[in-house]
């Protein structure tokens, strides 16, 4: 039998730290404040589905700071809530479905991307009638354009692809 505390091995809160550090860094490179990602991560590292009111004894935070997040996690479908007949409570679990997880950050990817060429288009035809001052700026428009399309076009070849086949 391995002595947990040994060197080398993790324990389950040191485990349990990094899953809700990791969560935490996505929040905030996401633009969502660091209590978004610490609730992802208890969600992450829970045992069973957690209640709201679970979640406000753990994190300290108030109950409706708890439930926008919780809220915006599940319309990011990164969490669901699974509701019981009968019962009030609202209980979350992660999404850890492979395909739901693909969707979610190929989706994520490619809004982003519909939006820098749209963005790119209306200032390409902006500056069309700008004459010879704006020209290097069409040629950087034109070169960004065409990477955002070819990244698109690797976001819908994905799309289409099952995970055993990548």
């Amino acid at each position: 039998m391995c002595d947990e505390n040994a060197e080398g091995y993790a324990s389950l809160q040191d485990v349990t730290k990094h899953i809700v550090d990791a969560c935490i860094q996505w929040a905030r490179i996401k633009g969502y404040r660091a209590s978004t990602g610490f609730l992802m991560g208890l969600t992450v590292v829970a045992k069973e589905s957690i209640s709201l009111d679970e979640l406000v004894l753990e994190t300290g935070y108030s109950k409706s700071t708890v439930s926008s997040n919780m809220n915006l996690l599940e319309n990011l479908r990164l969490v669901r809530r699974i509701v019981t007949p009968g019962d009030k409570r609202h209980l979350y679990a992660p999404i850890t479905d492979p395909e739901i997880i693909r969707t979610n950050m190929l989706d994520a990817i490619d809004k982003e991307i519909q939006l820098f060429i749209m963005v790119l288009d209306r200032t390409e035809n902006t500056m069309l009638s700008g004459g010879a001052e704006t020209r290097f700026l069409l040629e950087r428009i034109a070169s960004l354009k065409q990477s955002y399309e070819q990244v698109k076009k690797t976001i819908d070849f994905l799309r289409k692809q099952s995970l055993s086949q990548i």
